[in-house]
């Protein structure tokens, strides 16, 4: 029983650490970003409202970390996804995409929305205030629309503009 106890310890001891040093997809939960969601783009308020609740978590260098993030290898999980998901689009870094790269991204965000694909229904389970209702959804729908159009005007206006 003694022997039982030690190993436990051990494997405790090994898991707690494991927890707090090991993370086999880098250091996720260190980019942090000050920057607004979105930056330069034409978004109404509300709009980046819902944008924070259903998408920064893991669209995002504002991820909330909730504090089942930091144990192992659940820990291990989410930073993967949240990973994956700033691989695809950062809202933080919204700016510094070219014009041709926000005109694909918000297409797929409407794409992704409309069909309900995002935010992801595993996500959901454990987040429900993220899930977004059908306004919410035609509100991302049109603000997208919209966007898109007034990222190919400035697309085609820079073709237009002769080279120095």
């Amino acid at each position: 029983m003694k022997r039982f106890l030690q190993l436990g310890t051990i494997l405790l001891a090994l898991f707690v650490a494991a927890s707090a040093y090991v993370h086999p997809y880098g250091s996720v939960k260190a980019a942090r970003s000050e920057q607004p969601l979105l930056a330069g783009a034409q978004v109404d308020p509300e709009l980046v409202r819902i944008v924070e609740r259903s998408c920064q978590n893991c669209h995002s260098e504002k991820t909330e970390w909730p504090w089942y993030s930091y144990l192992a290898p659940l820990s291990w999980m989410i930073e993967n996804d949240v990973r994956k998901g700033r691989n695809h689009m950062n809202l933080s870094h919204w700016d510094r995409y070219p014009e041709d790269r926000k005109v694909e991204l918000l297409t797929k965000i409407g794409v992704e929305v409309r069909n309900r694909r995002m935010p992801l229904p595993n996500y959901l389970r454990l987040h429900p205030q993220a899930r977004l209702s059908d306004n919410e959804v035609a509100q991302i729908y049109a603000w997208m629309q919209g966007e898109r159009r007034r990222l190919r005007a400035v697309i085609r206006q820079k073709s237009r503009v002769p080279a120095d």
